[in-house]
């Protein structure tokens, strides 16, 4: 970790140049200087480069009134803020201050439940079956974190100069405003779909200098852990958030279609075997309440047996179409 690139990315922010990823690097470096994970001591020349900045911004800024008439408040604001987000850059890479103690909730769903939570920032993480989400009772300090295990769709409210992370399996969603969704099961393949806004996708344990991601709306990362590199898909619907629906439909499609379909929406591994499932075309709709129930209701129209073969996995025997 170079403290060169911490200071590159002040100066770039000083100057309003900072993209979505680098925004997202410079607040992930703050989050491990604030944790201690960096141990950077402090050069006289470095110290005096970053006071030197702060005067140098502050000066420019008011100096200004002179020259303009449209010099106002607003600026003057403005000049303030830099102040205060340099100051507390100067402060957080001193690493002085003592971390407070933080409470943790969590809210954790069963493979029949859903729940909507509010988050302390006004944000809205909805939950799907078999999900454990925690957050802090309150974000400190404008540090806006919790942690997966699962799949949630969230609602970000923007802050400005608070991002929102999401830690899941290894993987890091850092935002400042949108609506996307994670799946982060257990021993699973990390996605995080966008739906409108943009994020940007780190490892956790990447050095600073690794770029990340930055995702668009109607696109998909697919992460491993273990695997430095993203797998970018383009997203044609917003089938990614079939789980979150009310209610499920089809329309005609076939059999062995549907249970693909409903093996993606409720995360299982289905084995189908059976002959002639392709010819049994699907019209229904269900409650998107959990897997059990819908496949309850496909047996009005089609003769099958489930078995149960593991963790979130079943065996599927067609045997007929009734319709």
């Amino acid at each position: 970790m170079e403290k060169r690139e911490f200071l590159r990315l002040l100066r770039k922010r000083n100057k309003g140049e900072l993209d979505q990823i680098e925004e997202a690097k410079l607040l992930r470096i703050m989050d491990q200087l604030q944790h201690r994970e960096l141990d950077w001591e402090m050069e006289t020349r470095e110290e005096t480069e970053i006071k030197y900045r702060i005067k140098s911004a502050i000066y420019e800024r008011l100096n200004t009134r002179n020259a303009s008439p449209h010099f106002g408040w607003g600026k003057i604001k403005w000049a303030a803020s830099l102040l205060l987000f340099m100051g507390l850059a100067f402060l957080i890479y001193q690493v002085q201050d003592t971390k407070p103690g933080i409470e943790w909730e969590e809210r954790t769903t069963n493979e029949r439940q859903k729940a909507t939570i509010t988050l302390p920032d006004g944000s809205i993480a909805y939950l799907n079956t078999n999900t454990t989400l925690r957050f802090p009772k309150r974000f400190i300090n404008g540090k806006r974190e919790v942690e997966l295990l699962g799949e949630a769709f969230f609602q970000v409210v923007k802050q400005n100069g608070a991002s929102f992370g999401v830690n899941s399996q290894g993987i890091k969603t850092v935002v400042l405003g949108t609506a996307f969704n994670v799946r982060a099961h257990q021993d699973s393949a990390v996605r995080v779909a966008v739906q409108s806004g943009k994020v940007a996708v780190f490892h956790q344990d990447s050095d600073i200098k690794e770029p990340g991601l930055e995702l668009l709306p109607r696109q998909m990362a697919t992460a491993n852990p273990d695997v430095e590199s993203f797998i970018v898909e383009e997203m044609d619907s917003d089938s990614f958030l079939d789980w979150k629906a009310k209610s499920i439909s089809f329309d005609m499609e076939p059999f062995d279609e549907v249970i693909q379909r409903l093996a993606s929406i409720y995360n299982y591994k289905v084995e189908l075997v059976g002959k002639g499932m392709d010819q049994c075309q699907i019209k229904a709709t269900y409650a998107n309440g959990n897997l059990f129930a819908v496949l309850y209701g496909l047996k009005n129209l089609a003769e099958f047996e489930v078995e149960n073969t593991g963790e979130r996995a079943l065996k599927i025997t067609y045997k007929k179409c009734k319709i």
